[in-house]
């Protein structure tokens, strides 16, 4: 079992991560499952500094979405987190992100297929969750997760993306691929009809077999960036494919 310690230490690493990469401002949230005690711990909602977040402002709570302590409230979109959390034995890491690109693909009526190799993680396809709502209650989380399935991702119409995974390393790196993926079609429409891997050529590729490595060294690498990060916006990002 990883310690408490660790989990909430990794779960402030990868939010600052992803606000050092302009993936999460004011809004979105991040969260890791302890399976051997039932226990989620999950970043503060909107508002919070996410820049600077360490390990003691991580919230604990239930598969219920109460907080073990009693006390401090989780973000208002917790069965995000909970439902998959509780339902999914691979998805022990969950995101929850309103990134620039990707988000645009829950807004236009147009499909993501991906267009880069790394980006045949998603071969199997990102569904869309069209609900026009905030998923704020249990049964909310229940029709996000019949709608995600055993997909690694999902879109929320108008509103952002929910990144699964088996580790924190993982999430980070499926979510930077999304958004890159996503920002790398819109950048190639202007040359002319874009060219996309079908789901036969992704599963040739089989770029899942390596992701454990891939995620963990690409979680490395940000870190060292992240440790030399001056928490100051618009600053720090790297491009994850330049």
């Amino acid at each position: 079992m990883t310690p408490e310690k660790d989990l909430r230490e990794q779960l402030a690493t990868c939010t600052r991560i992803l606000a050092m990469q302009g993936l999460i401002g004011l809004f979105g949230h991040v969260s890791v499952y302890q399976p051997e005690t039932k226990t989620i711990f999950v970043t503060p909602g909107s508002g919070s500094d996410k820049p600077h977040f360490q390990a003691d402002d991580m919230i604990p709570i239930h598969l219920d979405g109460k907080p073990l302590d009693g006390e401090t409230l989780p973000p208002v979109e917790w069965p995000i987190h909970t439902a998959l959390h509780g339902a999914r034995t691979d998805a022990l890491a969950v995101a929850h992100l309103h990134t620039p690109y990707a988000t645009l693909f829950s807004i236009a009526r147009r499909e993501f297929h991906p267009v880069t190799l790394q980006g045949t993680i998603f071969g199997e396809g990102v569904p869309l969750y069209k609900e026009a709502h905030l998923v704020t209650t249990p049964q909310r989380g229940d029709n996000l997760l019949k709608t995600i399935g055993d997909h690694r991702a999902v879109l929320m119409r108008g509103h952002g993306i929910v990144v699964a995974g088996k580790s924190l390393a993982e999430v980070l790196f499926a979510s930077m691929i999304l958004e890159d993926d996503t920002k790398k079609t819109m950048q190639a429409l202007t040359l002319g009809p874009i060219d996309h891997f079908s789901a036969e050529e992704c599963r040739g590729f089989n770029a899942e077999i390596d992701f454990e490595r891939r995620s963990r060294r690409a979680w490395e690498f940000f870190m060292r960036l992240e440790s030399t990060w001056d928490r100051q916006g618009g600053t720090g990002k790297i491009e994850l494919f330049p």
